[in-house]
C-alpha cells in the first residue's frame, strides 16, 4: 500500500512497474519525435503521468484508504493501456496519415496566411461576443471579467441537463466555438506581424482572463495550452531557454491557480480590491482539486470487487458520442456518468433520477466501467490511439497553417482527455475542423479564379510566386 511516513512514500510494485514502461515508452517517442506519432504519443503519455502517477506525490494520504489489492489492480490496469496504445499508435497513424501530399493543399499554405487567418477569427469572436453580451444585460466588463465567479452568471452560463431546453445546445455550440477562437487567438500570436500582431495580443489579454475569473481550469488550459505547445514546438529559442520559460509559466499559473480555488466560489471582488489598494492577497493554503483519476481508478475497482458495477459494454461510449443532439429533441437523453456518480454518493437528494454534482472517472476508469478490469483498458488506448494518429495527419500537413492550428489546438486539449475521453472536451476541435474545412473551401475557390490568369506553361512553382506576391499585399 501507498503511505506516507514522515518524508518516506512506500509505492506499490505495479506502480513502479507501470512508471517503468512510461518512461520506455515516452523516450522512444522523445527519440522518435520527428514520426508523425512522435509528439501526439509524448503528450499522451504526460497526460498519463499526470493523472496517474503525479497523486502519490501530491496527496498520499488518499490511497490509504485502500488495500493494496486495490491499488495493485489499478496500476495493472494502466501497464495494460499503456502497452496497448503503444501497439495500436502506429497502425493507426499508417491508415490515416497519407504520405503522398496533395498539391492543391500544399498550396494553400501560400494563399491563407495567418494575418487574415487572425482578422476571420477575430470577426467570429465578436459576433459571439455580442449574443455572450446580450445574456448578461450587455455588460461589457461583466462579460469579458466575471469577477462573480461561480457565485453568479455569466455569458455561457446555463441550467443542468434536462434544464436548459432547446436554447441549451446553441448556448453550448456558441460556448465552444468561443473558446475556440480564443485558443486561436494564442496560436496566432507567433505567426502574425505588424500591427496585426498588436490587435492579436490586445485580443488574448481581453478574452482569456474570462476562463480564470470563471473558475474553469480545464477551459483556461484548453484555451492556454495550445499557445504554450506552438512556442515549444516552433519557437527558435534554445532548448534550456525554454525550460527556464517553462518552469516560470508553470509556477505562475499554479500560483493563479490557488487563487482561482480559494474564491472562484466566493468572487473576486476582494482580490480585485486589495490589488487595487495594494494590499497582499489573502491567499488560503490549498492543494489543486481533480488530480485523483488514480484515485477514482481505486473506487471503480473496489466497486467492481464488490458486484456493485454493471458493465456498460461500450453504452457510455455511444450516449456520449450522441451527446450532440438536443434533449429538446431527446427529452430521454441519459446523463453521462450517471451510474458512476450514483456510486460515488452523487446521487440527487429530491428522490429522482439524477445528481447534484459529477465526477470523472479518469479516461481508464471509464472504459473499466464499461468493459472490466482486462478489457476496459484497452478502449481508450484505441480511442486515444486514434486521437493520435488524427494529430499526426495534421502535423503531417503542417505546411498548411489551417492545418498546424489544428494540430495545435488538438494538442492542447489533450490533457483534458485525462478526465474522460468525451466530446464535451473535443467539440472546440470539432467546429474548429469545421472552419477550416470551410476556409479551404473559400481558398480553393481562390485558387480556381487566378488559374485563369496563369499562363498554360505556368506550373506549381509558377503558381506559387504568384500567391507570395498575394501574401506580401495581404501583409
Amino acid at each position: 500500500m501507498a503511505y506516507e511516513t514522515g518524508l518516506t512514500i512506500a509505492f506499490p510494485f505495479n506502480y513502479v512497474l507501470a512508471g517503468i514502461i512510461l518512461g520506455v515508452l515516452s523516450l522512444e517517442a522523445f527519440l522518435r519525435r520527428n514520426r508523425a506519432w512522435g509528439i501526439p504519443s509524448l503528450i499522451i503519455y504526460a497526460t498519463t503521468a499526470l493523472w496517474y502517477f503525479v497523486e502519490i506525490f501530491y496527496t498520499p494520504e488518499e490511497y490509504t484508504s485502500f488495500p493494496n489489492s486495490i491499488i495493485e489492480d489499478s496500476y495493472t490496469e494502466v501497464i495494460i493501456f499503456l502497452i496497448s496504445y503503444r501497439l495500436m499508435i502506429s497502425y493507426c497513424t499508417k491508415r490515416l496519415v497519407n504520405r503522398r501530399l496533395n498539391m492543391a493543399t500544399y498550396i494553400s499554405q501560400f494563399t491563407f496566411n495567418p494575418n487574415r487567418f487572425l482578422v476571420y477569427i477575430a470577426s467570429v469572436w465578436l459576433i459571439l461576443l455580442l449574443f455572450g453580451l446580450s445574456r448578461v444585460n450587455w455588460n461589457l466588463v461583466e462579460a469579458l471579467f466575471p469577477l462573480t465567479g461561480r457565485a453568479g452568471i455569466n455569458m455561457w452560463s446555463r441550467a443542468g441537463a434536462g434544464a436548459a431546453g432547446a436554447g441549451g445546445f446553441i448556448i453550448s455550440s456558441a460556448n465552444y466555438i468561443y473558446t475556440l477562437t480564443c485558443a486561436f487567438f494564442g496560436i496566432l500570436l507567433f505567426f502574425t506581424r505588424n500591427q496585426i500582431k498588436i490587435l492579436n495580443l490586445a485580443l488574448i489579454l481581453a478574452s482569456w482572463p474570462f476562463y480564470m475569473l470563471s473558475g474553469t481550469r480545464n477551459q483556461f488550459l484548453a484555451v492556454a495550452m495550445p499557445a504554450f505547445f506552438t512556442y515549444l514546438l516552433l519557437s527558435k529559442q534554445k532548448w534550456w531557454m525554454k525550460i527556464l520559460v517553462s518552469l516560470l509559466l508553470f509556477g505562475m499559473l499554479n500560483y493563479l491557480f490557488t487563487i482561482v480555488i480559494a474564491y472562484r466560489d466566493v468572487g473576486f471582488q476582494s482580490v480585485v480590491s486589495n490589488l487595487m489598494q495594494g494590499q497582499e492577497i489573502n491567499k488560503p493554503e490549498t492543494k489543486h482539486l481533480g488530480l485523483n483519476m488514480a484515485v477514482e481508478l481505486f473506487y471503480i475497482n473496489q466497486f467492481y470487487d464488490q458486484g456493485q458495477v454493471q458493465l456498460q459494454y461500450g453504452f457510455d461510449y455511444l450516449a456520449d458520442f450522441l451527446n450532440f443532439i438536443p434533449r429538446a429533441i431527446w427529452p430521454e437523453k441519459p446523463i453521462l456518468g450517471l451510474q458512476y456518480n450514483l456510486l460515488r454518493g452523487f446521487g440527487s437528494s429530491r428522490g429522482d433520477i439524477g445528481v447534484f454534482a459529477t465526477i470523472a472517472s479518469g479516461f481508464i476508469g471509464r472504459g473499466v466501467l464499461n468493459f472490466g478490469p482486462w478489457l476496459g483498458p484497452i478502449a481508450p488506448a484505441l480511442l486515444l490511439a486514434l486521437w493520435s494518429a488524427l494529430l499526426s495527419r495534421f502535423w503531417s500537413q503542417r505546411y498548411s497553417v489551417l492545418r498546424l492550428c489544428l494540430f495545435l489546438m488538438g494538442l492542447g486539449i489533450t490533457p483534458n482527455l485525462g478526465r474522460d475521453i468525451t466530446l464535451l472536451v473535443i467539440w472546440p476541435m470539432i467546429f474548429g475542423y469545421g472552419l477550416v474545412r470551410f476556409l479551404e473551401h473559400l481558398d480553393r475557390k481562390k485558387q480556381r479564379q487566378m488559374s485563369r490568369f496563369i499562363p498554360d506553361s505556368g506550373s506549381a512553382a509558377a503558381i506559387r510566386q504568384n500567391f507570395y506576391r498575394d501574401l506580401e499585399n495581404d501583409s
